[in-house]
């Protein structure tokens, strides 16, 4: 039996919060509650436990500032309680937390409350564990052109100097390996411009289960697909 890979890098778009509320009787706030509170420590403790070397949760995008301004502050507060609580309690693990996304776009607290948990758990070594917040993918090309630009506008770089591995720089995820593995749940099978750059050669899984019900045995099942794929890279 051939050794089971391990992606290096697994990224999940947390799809289906809502939904599952819907189907539990609950209001939808309380499905965003329980990704929060509920699923994501059990997976990163499984990621570690399997070799995982980044996860990325994609848990709210440039486009979700549109939501019910009550829903948007009510997950402004998850947001805030996730870097008073539940940050901690990573870095007791070993947990390096990183978050990618127009940070500028949160109240001051919200970014003060990211910069503070990304400086105290930056020299973590167990998981990366990033959160995708107030992330799209067109937005971060957008802001990475825009920082090309000024180099350009001061001199400082040629337009013959731009080639992939610049504009790489440039990205959130400069110093992150792209996804191996993207997986978006509750059934939608499109990227909605997650990591537009990043995803050129992942490989993808929509499984019909919603976010709150992504369970460790899930995680192993997701590991079990990634290893059905044969990745070849353009060759």
């Amino acid at each position: 039996m051939s050794e089971t890979i391990i992606p290096k890098h697994i990224a999940i778009l947390c799809d289906g919060n809502r939904r599952w509320a819907k189907n539990k009787g609950l209001l939808p706030f309380q499905g965003h509650e329980q990704a929060v509170k509920k699923t994501f420590e059990p997976l990163i403790d499984q990621a570690i436990k399997r070799g995982v070397s980044v996860l990325t949760f994609w848990i709210f995008s440039t486009e979700n500032w549109a939501r019910d301004k009550m829903e948007v502050e009510g997950l402004l507060n998850l947001f805030r309680y996730v870097f008073d609580k539940q940050v901690a309690n990573f870095h007791k693990k070993g947990v390096r937390v990183r978050v990618i996304g127009n940070i500028q776009m949160f109240p001051q607290d919200i970014q003060e409350r990211i910069t503070k948990g990304e400086e105290k758990t930056k020299d973590n070594q167990k998981i990366t564990v990033q959160l995708a917040m107030s992330y799209g993918g067109h937005d971060e090309l957008v802001r990475a052109f825009q920082k090309i630009g000024t180099l350009i506008e001061k001199g400082e770089l040629k337009a013959k100097d731009i080639d992939q591995q610049l504009i790489k720089s440039f990205l959130d995820t400069s110093d992150i390996p792209d996804p191996d593995f993207i997986v978006r749940t509750s059934g939608e099978q499109r990227l909605s411009g997650f990591m537009s750059w990043q995803s050129e050669y992942s490989e993808f899984w929509f499984p019909q289960f919603h976010f709150p019900e992504f369970t460790p045995d899930k995680l192993d099942e997701a590991i079990e697909e990634f290893n059905l794929r044969q990745r070849r890279f353009g060759k």
